[in-house]
Parts: C-alpha cells; structure tokens; sequence
C-alpha cells in the first residue's frame, strides 16, 4: 500500500529516518563508554523496542510503568526496568509474578515501606532486583541525594532483594531551550546523583548501575565518568517540543508523522483539517508543525483551536493554497502521549507501507 492510500489521521514511521535516529543514539553513547537503556514509554510500542535491542549498545529497556513492562514481556522482551516507584500492595504483588517470568526485571524504589513489601515478593533463589530512584531536586519521585544511601542500604540488607545500583532523571531539565543552561544544571544534578552511587558501590559489590538522562540532556549526561547507562526515549521519533531546543549533540529527524487531510476550506488562509485535540496531543509553545518533502513549513500553522475533532491550519493566502482531500503531515507536538491516542504505526518506507505496529502498550498507565 502506498502511503497516500491510508486512511487519516494516521500516524507514520520514516524507517530510513528512525533507522538513523537508532544508530546516532548508539554510536554517540559508544564512543563515550555509555550503554543505551531506551525508554519504551514514548512508543509503547514492542516491534520499536525490539529493534532498538538489535541496533546494538544497548542493556535492555526502560517501561515507565508496571503494565507496560508486563506487555513488553508478553512480546518476549526480557530486559525491564521500570522507571516509577511501584507502592500499591495490589501491584507489588505483580512484581514478584513478572519477576518468575522474566530474567531482567529491575524496579526503583524511593520508602522503606516499598522496600518491605518488595522484599515479600522476591526469595533468595530468585531475588527482586531494585535501584535507588533519587530526587533530582525535581520533587516528583525519589529520594533525596542526602538520604539516598541509607536507603540504599536498607534494601541491601534483605536477603531477598538485590541493590543493582541507582537512578537520577532529571525530566524537568530535558526541554530547557540553551543547551548551555540545560547541560550545566544537568552536570550538576547528575553529578550528585553520581556521587550517591560512588557511596553505595564502595559498601554493596552488587551495585553497579548508575542510569538516567533523557534525549536534551544525553550529550552533557554521558560526560559524567559513573554513568553506566542513558534512558533515552524521543531520540527515536522526535517532535515539535525537541526540534524547538538547541542540540549538544547529534541532531535527530523527526521520524514520527501524523498523517491528516484538509476536509473545508472556505475562508482565505484557513483551512481545517481531521486532526484535533483526539488525534494530536496538546502541548502549549509546541504545536505540530507541517513538514513537506523533509522540510518544515514555517509559512504554514498548525492550532487546537477548532477543538477535539479539527485542526486549523492558518497561512499567507494567495502564497498557500489549499483544496479538500489534500494531506499533510505533521510533526506531532510530543510524541509519547500522541502515540497513546493510536492503534498501530504504519512502517514506511520511501512511499511504501512495509509494516504495520500494534502500539499494544496504549493506555498502560497502571
């Protein structure tokens, strides 16, 4: 099937765009000594996972919550670290069943109390594995730098869990404009979180993982000497949010597309089309962004104001011209929840449809 043949709004891959994503990423954290750790939160879905483990330099994935690991190990994938702390004593209890069906499962923990119930899940002769999820002065998960390492040994004094190491994600810094700005508060938290893992490598053998950082914060991040690790995740697809900050590092495509088309358009330099609010996630100061033949528009406009169902595209009338049934694509505004608004993603290649991917860890938010 030829890409203009599928229906809209459907959301597209470029393989020769996010092929290239995949090897710039690996081959920018090879050459500083640094593994990847992709995050599957932002595509949710296996076949993109699987193929970030072939392209190579990598040591599993990331899932940001508990069923969406579960469905990346029902795909066969058995490297997992989940990313978010898992408290509630009904979900703790999954743990310990994903933990018998897969190998690699590691999960963060930032109370004590956490750390009690884990250690139910886990036995000596197949302990859970946990790190240290600490607080990049963000306040949202973690713990603090100062009270990272006695919790750090807490968890390491039960016979039932493994201490594999620590966790720093400094989230709020990853969109920061100035790549100068957005790399020094970066080198400085992660520096601190690098620090918390010295402490507990020197006192627990077991611990040797130090992991973090996102895509905008990744080419300061792999300076650090004790980062063993990146959990990058937009890298792979891109969007509007990231193609607006300055890059320290190699630059990436914006692979991901939504697919629309035009279905009215009466007035001079307005033109409406089967993309709103359900289609494209909405992110404030990053609106989508028409891209034609790899280029951006900067003459063509993308708002949610025409509300869940449309889209408005605004342009210089006379200079544009719009008819219905014309498509456009766009350059979604954040590609993580965009994502979780869709079924599949249609593989392409050059005009060709060559695959179709189940996103089957949509609406995993538990």
């Amino acid at each position: 099937m030829h890409r203009n043949q599928l229906d809209t709004p459907s959301l597209i891959l470029d393989l020769d765009l996010f092929e290239k994503n995949l090897a710039a990423m690996r081959d920018h954290a090879a050459a500083r000594g640094k593994k990847l750790r992709p995050h599957a939160k932002t595509h949710k879905c296996p076949e993109i996972a699987r193929r970030q483990l072939a392209a190579g330099n990598c040591v599993g994935v990331c899932a940001a919550k508990l069923s969406e690991a579960e469905k990346l190990a029902d795909a066969g994938i058995g490297e997992i670290l989940v990313t978010s702390p898992v408290t509630a004593p009904w979900k703790i209890a999954r743990t310990g069943e994903l933990n018998r069906r897969i190998a690699g499962l590691q999960l963060v923990v930032d109370d004590p109390e956490q750390i009690r119930l884990l250690a139910a899940q886990g036995t000596r002769e197949r302990p859970l594995h946990v790190l240290i999820d600490a607080d990049p002065e963000m306040g949202r998960t973690g713990v603090s730098f100062a009270d990272a390492p006695e919790l750090g040994r807490f968890a390491a004094s039960f016979p039932t869990l493994v201490l594999d190491g620590v966790q720093c994600y400094a989230g709020h810094l990853q969109h920061i404009k100035s790549y100068a700005e957005r790399a020094a508060e970066s080198t400085r938290l992660m520096s601190a979180g690098a620090h918390v893992f010295r402490t507990l490598a020197s006192e627990i053998p077991s611990c040797r993982i130090y992991t973090g950082t996102g895509t905008g914060t990744a080419p300061a991040d792999l300076g650090i000497p004790e980062l063993t690790d990146i959990q990058v995740g937009s890298y792979c697809l891109m969007d509007s949010e990231y193609l607006a900050v300055e890059h320290g590092g190699p630059a990436y495509a914006p692979a991901l597309r939504l697919v629309a088309s035009v279905i009215s358009c009466h007035r001079p330099g307005l033109a409406t089309i089967d993309a709103g609010t359900k289609a494209l996630y909405v992110t404030p100061g990053a609106p989508p962004r028409v891209i034609e033949n790899g280029t951006i528009r900067t003459d063509i406009a993308y708002d949610w104001s025409f509300g869940d169902e449309h889209g408005r595209l605004t342009y210089p009338p006379g200079k544009v011209t719009f008819t219905p049934g014309d498509r456009v694509e766009l350059v979604v505004s954040h590609c993580d929840p965009t994502v979780n608004l869709f079924d599949e993603i249609h593989a392409v290649r050059g005009g060709e449809v060559v695959g179709r991917w189940p996103i089957s860890l949509r609406g995993c938010c538990r």
